[in-house]
């Protein structure tokens, strides 16, 4: 009966002094409030230049990551702190949303977006709560190769290779190092790989903030540096809260090798034992050390066969077997003294002293600044890769943040982009208060859209991004890069409530194919001339009914001004019909009241039409056509018909009368409404300023549905009410010939006497004297100030 395959169970191997005081939701709102102080900065700074290593002195890094709290909330955080502020997890948020530095997080948590201070410590800050946070967070603690490597300590049977998901060739090795150390008592587990992982990153930190590792165990032997670095497993050194970078020796020993010798073979040893041995890249990589390094154990004949396998001349194997073969000196001795060479020469032309060196690579934190010189005397390639990428997830939420403005724009200023583009627009028809209306509609197609909305969801989001993408490609008449849709994405982070992954929105954006139907023609009949911003939507739309409603009235005006003009000049005085008033009746109540008053002045009709007084001229006429109609009545009827009819028609006349004489009362009107239009008139007409006050007086009490009070009163109300919004238009001077006064008696030379003269200067002076030379100018006397007396009082010394 076959036993069953052992499985490997997922489990944390956190040692004590490793864990943190508090987890990453613990709300450490006393403990932060309790350090807050005008010392903070250099509490916190002298706390990290004494951070505790794994020699196990230092200051304890919870408490530094207190300080880093305190840090953040006294000088970095300048918003309101709420309570539920007060975590880990929380300040993590606000770094991510606000990067200021150069580093990449791995994970990243979305919360509400602050605008963050760039203080003096962000980036001690930074790397200290990203790397509590990741200390307690589940992706620390654990890992394959640890369950693999603590299952063979723990019980001596290795797991199924095939369900290891990491190099097979780097656990057999751990595996031989288990072995050796077994043999020599070494005390090696789980919890001892996870403190060296611990250790490795708090290293990685302080060599990047360029702190003090006085802490930590840091060892030389044959040229190396042993570090936390070099201690921790290979397949643990890419796993941190943030990224790294390696660069390291392209085929070292091989390089190395190729100096001693002259051979040119580094690019093509491995490839060969592949070839020859059939094995892997790996492999062939720990068999070639392996050979170089068992002088003791191989014979000079089987060395000098392996290198020749490798592709060396006869006369290069035996200078190198002086090497692998010397009884006074290990090779692994010349190797790591070439190798400690060409390190230390990387980090000085790259000024990479923030790195930490692990045997034949340096290892620093990625902060954008990567190395530009690979290549070390005398032929020496150095590789630079990424250990470990950013998990990017999609989320999509909406925050609480309140915007300052109604109309946020969903792309920034400053990019060079066609955003807007506007068909051609018809006849202006007004201007006001920053808005510009037309006689008709417009088309135009707008990019943006405005990211001030509460009620958005996640699909309407895509939708709008999409249809903006779709937009700028179709006026742009290309595609948008990747690197501007990243910035469009950070600006829509910034000031909106969306709470979203910017990096990972990006990649799922760019990879969007644009429709040309999702590209929307608008329309409207209005636009901006000034820079606005209204702080909510309705502010937005009184505004601009605001500014319509004073182009429609002005425009009433004008309408009103060219229809009294063209009656008056066809001495047309009859029924004010023909006028069509645009906008709300409670808007133009002026120019309603001014119509009516005109009809009431030249027709004596108020609302409608009605039969026309008889405006007979001669009233001889009148007379006889009454003693023709009344020879039909009865003689006793006919006289009283007659004066009848006689009182009659001159009660019309005198109405007539009265209507022709209210017309330069209309005319006054015409006036009032040319001030009003701000229009000029051709027509010969004197104004009376009695006259028109006592219009504005009645218009004011038809406009109020009271009795007129006095005229005066009435006119100061009217232009009060009326006439002071009217922006008086400077008139060009076009006249330049005349527009300067070139009489000499007027000038400044003449304004002075001589005394005031010479008080302006020497260069004044000379010139008011060549003046009055050149123009017959009479001297005359000017008695000179007396000096006044000075007294010198006595000086007290107190």
């Amino acid at each position: 009966m076959n036993s069953a395959t052992p499985i490997a169970l997922p489990k944390n191997y956190i040692p004590e002094w490793t864990k943190l005081d508090f987890d990453n939701n613990s709300n450490l709102k006393t403990d932060i409030q309790n350090r807050i102080s005008v010392t903070i900065e250099s509490d916190f700074k002298k706390a990290l230049n004494g951070i505790k290593g794994d020699m196990g002195t230092g200051e304890n890094f919870s408490q530094i990551v207190r300080l880093a709290l305190a840090y953040f909330y006294s000088d970095i955080f300048r918003d309101k702190i709420k309570d539920s502020y007060y975590s880990v997890e929380m300040v993590k948020g606000f770094l991510d949303a606000n990067n200021l530095t150069s580093y990449t997080a791995i994970h990243e948590i979305d919360v509400k977006f602050y605008k963050l201070n760039d203080a003096s410590l962000f980036r001690h800050c930074w790397l200290i709560i990203q790397s509590a946070w990741y200390f307690n967070s589940e992706y620390f603690g654990h890992h394959q190769h640890i369950d693999y490597v603590n299952h063979y300590l723990a019980t001596g049977e290795k797991l199924p290779i095939e369900q290891y998901n990491f190099d097979q060739d780097y656990l057999d090795k751990r595996y031989n190092t288990i072995d050796k150390a077994k043999i020599k008592n070494l005390p090696i587990n789980g919890f001892t790989l996870v403190s060296q992982w611990y250790y490795g990153i708090l290293f990685l930190v302080c060599k990047e903030l360029q702190l003090p590792v006085s802490h930590f165990i840091v060892s030389q032997s044959d040229n190396r540096e042993f570090n936390p670095i070099t201690k921790t497993s290979r397949q643990l050194r890419s796993l941190a809260p943030f990224k790294i970078i390696e660069c390291d020796i392209k085929s070292a020993f091989p390089t190395f090798l190729d100096i001693e010798t002259g051979a040119k073979l580094k690019d093509h040893i491995y490839n060969n034992l592949m070839l020859s041995e059939g094995i892997t890249r790996g492999k062939a990589k720990i068999l070639f050390v392996s050979v170089c390094n068992s002088g003791k154990y191989k014979s000079k004949e089987e060395t000098k066969a392996f290198f020749v396998d490798c592709g060396y001349t006869r006369t290069e194997c035996e200078h190198l077997l002086t090497l692998t073969h010397n009884p006074k000196r290990k090779f692994y001795s010349f190797m790591t003294e070439y190798e400690r060479a060409a390190i230390e020469h990387f980090i000085f032309i790259n000024d990479l002293k923030r790195c930490g060196r692990l045997h034949d690579a340096v290892l620093f934190i990625d902060n954008k600044i990567k190395p530009q010189i690979f290549k070390v005397n005398p032929n020496c390639d150095f590789g630079c890769k990424e250990l470990n990428r950013p998990v990017y997830r999609e989320s999509f939420s909406l925050s609480d943040k309140r915007l300052r403005y109604a109309y946020v724009s969903s792309i920034p200023k400053g990019l060079n982009l066609v955003m807007t583009h506007e068909a051609s627009k018809p006849e202006v028809k007004g201007v006001a208060n920053g808005f510009i209306f037309y006689k008709e509609m417009y088309q135009y197609i707008n990019a943006v859209f405005n990211i001030n909305d509460f009620n958005a969801d996640y699909s309407t989001f895509l939708l709008r991004i999409k249809t903006m993408l779709s937009s700028l490609k179709f006026l742009n008449k290309k595609q948008t890069k990747p690197e501007v849709i990243y910035l469009i994405l950070q600006h829509i982070r910034a000031n909106s409530q969306y709470v979203f992954n910017v990096k990972a929105l990006s990649l799922r954006v760019i990879k969007f194919e644009n429709s040309p139907c999702l590209v929307t023609i608008k329309e409207r009949n209005y636009g901006t001339i000034e820079l606005m911003v209204f702080k909510k939507t309705l502010d937005f739309l009184l505004a601009r009914n605001e500014a319509e409603k004073i182009v429609n009235t002005t425009n009433n005006y004008y309408d009103l001004f060219c229809l009294m003009q063209e009656r008056i000049i066809n001495d047309d005085y009859g029924y004010l019909d023909q006028v069509i008033i645009k906008g709300h009746r409670r808007n133009n109540l002026l120019n309603y009241a001014i119509i009516t008053k005109f009809n009431l002045l030249c027709t004596g009709l108020l609302r409608q039409r009605r039969k026309p007084v008889k405006n007979e001229p001669f009233y001889d006429r009148m007379i006889k056509g009454l003693f023709l109609k009344s020879l039909s009545l009865k003689p006793q009827q006919q006289n009283a018909f007659i004066q009848k009819g006689v009182k009659k028609y001159e009660r019309e006349l005198k109405e007539f009368n009265r209507l022709i004489n209210n017309r330069q009362i209309a005319q006054q009107l015409f006036l009032i409404i040319c001030d009003l239009a701000r229009q000029k008139s051709d027509l010969n007409i004197s104004e009376n300023s009695t006259v028109q006050n006592q219009l504005k007086a009645d218009l004011i009490a038809m406009i109020e549905k009271k009795d007129p009070s006095d005229f005066i009163t009435g006119a100061i109300e009217f232009d009060k009410r009326f006439k002071t919004n009217i922006k008086k238009e400077v008139p060009t001077n076009t006249d330049l010939e005349n527009a300067f006064d070139t009489d000499l008696n007027k000038s400044i030379f003449n304004q002075l006497t001589i005394e005031e003269a010479s008080f302006r200067g020497e260069v004044f002076f000379k010139e008011y004297l060549q003046f009055h030379a050149e123009t017959d100018f009479k001297e005359k006397i000017i008695p000179v100030r007396k000096i006044k007396e000075i007294f010198n009082f006595l000086e007290l010394d107190f």
